[in-house]
């Protein structure tokens, strides 16, 4: 896939969009439950993310970009020939970041927006190391990002993500839904996932809300307000597991907006791809209590 050109303006937008959201995820680690942001711990982790996924295209290309760039490894890989190619990349712990590349689906243009967020504590040398490979990557300015350090950077296949410096360890930190409605999205994730509201921003190019599930990264739904929605992918964005598989399934059926069942060949393992009311693809898989932890 190649990168999406943007403007000068659209990149502006990108980059102060990105600075809040950014900052608003880091903010709101540790939210207290007399808050009213986050429900009780058992029903937190019911479902949590387990992957931020991102559309790529030749994988190599993309698995040697964040193996080089991040420090990121393989932890598992999928594929189907002629249908996918689908490398899981992590760090020691946490959610993961899957690399999934269709075989028969056509290119589809990269929202300008960024779609990832990944935390670093060495993020200086994270952007240098970007710059002296010639990858994109523009560090944002106090007057966007405060007292934060915040990059923005684009994947070999025109994936935008955030980069956002922070002690300790490498992480996953959020995946970011591109939606054309945020309140109907915000909605169906409530009430599919019991997932809840945290930090809400508006302004005249986005409308975000930071959702919590299971108390590791965020889903953010990012409505951009000046930018058309952009032709969705059929396969998945995020991937998140549940230990209620049979009761999301059914809210899923509730809901409307349809979802197809993945054959795994396992009769232990369950997979559905649900849309929300966006088009976003949504991979949903079954996890017991053990495998969960």
């Amino acid at each position: 896939m190649v990168a999406s050109r943007t403007s000068g303006r659209a990149n502006h937008r990108v980059l102060a969009a990105a600075a809040l959201s950014a900052c608003a995820l880091y903010a709101t680690t540790g939210l207290s439950q007399q808050q009213g942001n986050v429900p009780d711990a058992a029903a937190m982790q019911m479902n949590r993310i387990g992957a931020a996924k991102l559309i790529i295209g030749d994988v190599r290309q993309n698995q040697a970009y964040f193996e080089q760039m991040f420090g990121m490894k393989e932890v598992d890989h999928f594929s189907a020939p002629a249908v996918y190619d689908e490398p899981i990349m992590g760090f020691e712990d946490g959610a993961r970041l899957a690399l999934f590349s269709p075989q028969a689906e056509a290119v589809l243009k990269k929202s300008a927006f960024p779609v990832a967020l990944i935390y670093t504590p060495d993020w200086d040398a994270l952007v240098k190391r970007l710059q002296d490979a010639k990858y994109p990557v523009e560090r944002l300015d106090s007057a966007q990002s405060g007292r934060f350090k915040i990059a923005i950077a684009r994947d070999p296949s025109g994936n935008a993500l955030e980069l956002f410096s922070r002690p300790g360890k490498w992480e996953v930190g959020g995946a970011k839904l591109i939606v054309d409605d945020r309140q109907k999205a915000e909605q169906f994730y409530q009430a599919v996932f019991a997932a809840t509201p945290g930090q809400r921003f508006k302004t005249s190019a986005y409308d975000e809300v930071l959702m919590n599930l299971g108390g590791g990264p965020f889903l953010a739904l990012f409505q951009p307000l000046s930018e058309a929605p952009l032709p969705k992918s059929k396969y998945p964005v995020v991937a998140i597991y549940t230990q209620e598989f049979d009761a999301v399934l059914k809210r899923v059926m509730d809901a409307g907006f349809g979802y197809r069942e993945v054959a795994t060949g396992r009769p232990d393992l369950r997979i559905i791809v649900a849309k929300d009311p966006a088009g976003n693809a949504v991979e949903i898989i079954r996890r017991s209590p053990v495998a969960a932890q």
